[in-house]
């Protein structure tokens, strides 16, 4: 017969038991990941990580397909002994990756999760299961400000040329000189002095016009006359 101490030491470690059960769904259910789920492994070399991390979820043309299983650095002999990063990717079982395909590195928003891309080609063979693949660097921070920073100095350079080559002081007054002359016209026009300020402003030509407009209408006969010399 069990004691009192028996049974609640029966109870603590069942409820211990299903908070472990229940700990474990949470945490495959947020990795979106099953430990009875089949899938295939391949390998992936890149020169620069830029912040990859273990568990880093494996999209195949933007859709999650799989996981990052692991990383790790190695010299590359082969290579100069450059040190490089390679990544151990896991895909679910039934996905094929065309052989021309793209993996690179790539961020949820700007300051978004790392994760690896894969960007199908169009061939009609796969990579095999296991097979070690090269990835496409992702460009470093570091060199995308520095590349921001030389096409600034270019805009900088190429406005002080369109200041200094077109904005010349002689070339200020000639535009002064253009816009001064505009300015002369609009007003003439305005005040109905030349010809077309006249014919703009004098209704006497513009009721003349009209006379004429109506006369040919109602008599176009007229345009054909010639008098006789």
């Amino acid at each position: 017969m069990m004691t009192r101490e028996s049974r609640l030491e029966l109870k603590v470690g069942t409820f211990v038991l299903i908070g472990f059960i229940a700990m474990s769904f949470i945490v495959a259910s947020i990795s979106d990941f099953s430990f009875a789920q089949k899938g295939t492994s391949y390998g992936v070399v890149f020169n620069f990580a830029n912040g990859l991390r273990d568990a880093a979820p494996v999209r195949l043309a933007g859709v999650e397909a799989g996981l990052v299983k692991e990383l790790e650095l190695f010299v590359d002999v082969n290579d100069g002994n450059r040190t490089k990063v390679r990544a151990k990717i896991w895909l679910q079982d039934g996905i094929a990756m065309p052989a021309d395909s793209t993996l690179t590195i790539n961020q949820l928003g700007l300051l978004g999760e790392k994760y690896i891309e894969i960007i199908p080609g169009v061939s009609s063979e796969y990579v095999k299961p296991g097979s070690m693949l090269v990835g496409k660097d992702p460009l470093a921070m570091e060199k995308i400000m520095e590349q921001v920073g030389v096409i600034a100095q270019k805009v900088e350079v190429t406005i002080d040329g369109i200041n200094n080559g077109l904005l010349t002081e002689q070339n200020k007054l000639a535009f002064a000189n253009i816009l001064d002359g505009l300015s002369s016209v609009s007003l003439n026009l305005k005040e109905g002095r030349g010809t077309v300020g006249k014919l703009l402003t004098d209704d006497a030509i513009f009721k003349n016009l009209d006379e004429l407009t109506a006369d040919l209408k109602g008599n176009p006969w007229k345009l054909l006359f010639r008098p006789k010399k």
